[in-house]
């Protein structure tokens, strides 16, 4: 990334336009301790086909929105109004889902809930009626107005990613720790833990059916990303997703940012994999390994010298830094 914002491609250094504050990864996973097969390497310039979208539905009155550019959407439409989780990474793709909305239920859309300020879950937030209470944890709102530097997190064309909206970010409530809405005799529960995938993850919960919004503490078939610019720290991953392993009623189905539902052997495979990754780095660089040792034993590999190529940021580089910047 350079002084002024733009972005270093993966080819020979190539200085390509400025696509809002967005870091290329430049490491991959270990694949001693893969979570999935998926290939993780990607290109921003390669023409992509956009997903199509799908409403699926998840329990009675809770769906989400897949495909378009952009996060999974989640909605709840109980007691004659519509709670809606995140957005799609452009306005138009979250008016598709406005209107898909519309097609199930006649009920206003009365308040929108941020799980965090990634672009690809944020930044269509000005399709949501101006009378729509939008609710965030507090770091959420500290994140927007740093406009940190995120790492990309979708195989989309660089130009989704430069489609800020120009609307100013004001949330009518923001809150830390636990917030319950109650939605005619049924009641939803955010929580916010404090640092993990951000500094501002926020799980949208949903005791009575099990279900749970996460955004992105965990990827099924990717190593857990963390946004350190943003805060994101992977022992507060460990944290998070312990408790949220621990919920009582425990929660059985997760609704992740990108991807299908899934289940709780996913979410205890990601907390896994990150607390081994975390004590083989931790060994090494107590052992005064250095981070290009550590590369070489977790078999990181460099980026593809290919125009608009990045690779998905690899867990062990981000330890090792987090270990570096504490010592310091």
């Amino acid at each position: 990334m350079s002084d002024d914002g733009r972005v270093i491609s993966c080819a020979g250094g190539t200085m390509i336009r400025r696509i809002g504050r967005i870091l290329i990864a430049l490491s991959i996973s270990f694949t001693g301790l893969s979570i999935g097969a998926r290939s993780q390497v990607l290109n921003y310039l390669t023409k992509q086909k956009q997903p199509p979208l799908k409403i699926v539905k998840v329990a009675n009155g809770i769906y989400m929105a897949k495909g378009e550019w952009g996060s999974n959407v989640g909605f709840c439409t109980w007691n004659n109004e519509v709670l809606v989780i995140d957005s799609k990474a452009t306005k138009d793709a979250t008016e598709k889902v406005i209107k898909e909305i519309g097609k199930i239920t006649k009920n206003p859309i009365t308040r929108v809930v941020f799980t965090h300020s990634d672009p690809d879950s944020f930044n269509g937030r000005d399709a949501y009626p101006d009378t729509a209470e939008i609710i965030c944890s507090l770091r959420v709102l500290d994140d927007y107005k740093k406009n940190p530097t995120v790492y990309l997190e979708m195989n989309a064309p660089a130009a989704i990613y430069a489609a800020w909206p120009r609307s100013d970010f004001i949330p009518a409530m923001t809150f830390e720790g636990q917030l319950n809405i109650r939605l005619g005799h049924d009641e939803v529960t955010l929580l916010h833990y404090g640092p993990a995938h951000t500094s501002g993850d926020t799980i949208v919960w949903f005791p009575s059916d099990r279900v749970a919004f996460i955004g992105d503490l965990v990827f099924d078939g990717h190593e857990p990303l963390i946004q350190d610019q943003k805060g994101g720290n992977s022992l507060g991953l460990v944290r998070v997703l312990s408790i949220l392993f621990g919920l009582k009623p425990e929660v059985r189905t997760f609704i992740p940012s990108h991807g299908d539902p899934v289940g709780r052997d996913i979410v205890q495979q990601n907390l896994g994999t990150i607390e081994e990754v975390r004590s083989k780095v931790t060994a090494m660089f107590d052992a005064g390994k250095s981070l290009e040792d550590v590369k070489k034993a977790f078999g990181v590999r460099e980026p593809p010298q290919e125009a608009g190529a990045w690779i998905w940021p690899s867990l062990a580089v981000t330890v090792y830094r987090e270990l570096s910047r504490k010592k310091f």
